[in-house]
C-alpha cells in the first residue's frame, strides 16, 4: 500500500520531527552550572530518579538485556592464552565464565563476552 503525500503534508512531517537542541549560550550556562559539585550531584540524582521511575513501570527485563550466548572457540582460546590480561575481578569473572560457557556449551550473559571481546580488540590494536 502506497501513500502519496501532498507537499503540505510532507512539510508538516518535517516540522513534527524537530528535536530541540540547546543553543551555545545554554550549553555554556549548563557547563558552568555543572562546575558546582552540589548542582552536579543534584543533576545526577534527578537523572537517576527519572530513569528509576521509567524502569519501574517498564515491562522490559533489564537484567537479561542483550541476551545470552555460547562463547566461540576464538574467545575461549584468547582467554586461555592471555589470562594475565584480565586484572579486575569483573574481568576475571568474565574470563572464567567464557571458559565455563565454551567447555560446557552453555549460554552466558553477553556482558561477559563483551569484556573478552574488548580485550581481544585492544590486543589487536597494539
Amino acid at each position: 500500500m502506497k501513500i502519496i503525500l501532498t507537499e503540505n503534508q510532507y512539510k508538516n512531517l518535517i516540522v513534527e520531527a524537530y528535536k530541540w537542541k540547546p543553543s551555545a549560550s545554554q550549553r555554556k550556562a549548563f557547563a558552568q552550572k555543572m562546575q558546582d559539585p552540589d548542582e552536579q550531584l543534584a543533576y545526577i540524582k534527578r537523572k537517576e530518579d527519572k530513569l528509576e521511575k521509567k524502569r519501574s513501570t517498564s515491562k522490559y527485563d533489564y537484567k537479561t538485556a542483550g541476551g545470552e550466548y555460547v562463547p566461540t572457540k576464538a574467545q575461549h582460546d584468547f582467554v586461555i592464552n592471555n589470562m594475565g590480561q584480565f586484572v579486575s575481578s569483573d574481568e576475571k569473572d568474565a574470563a572464567n565464565m567464557v571458559i565455563y560457557g565454551y567447555v560446557n556449551n552453555e549460554k552466558i550473559h553477553h556482558d561477559n563476552i563483551h569484556i573478552v571481546n574488548e580485550k581481544i580488540r585492544s590486543k589487536s590494536i597494539q
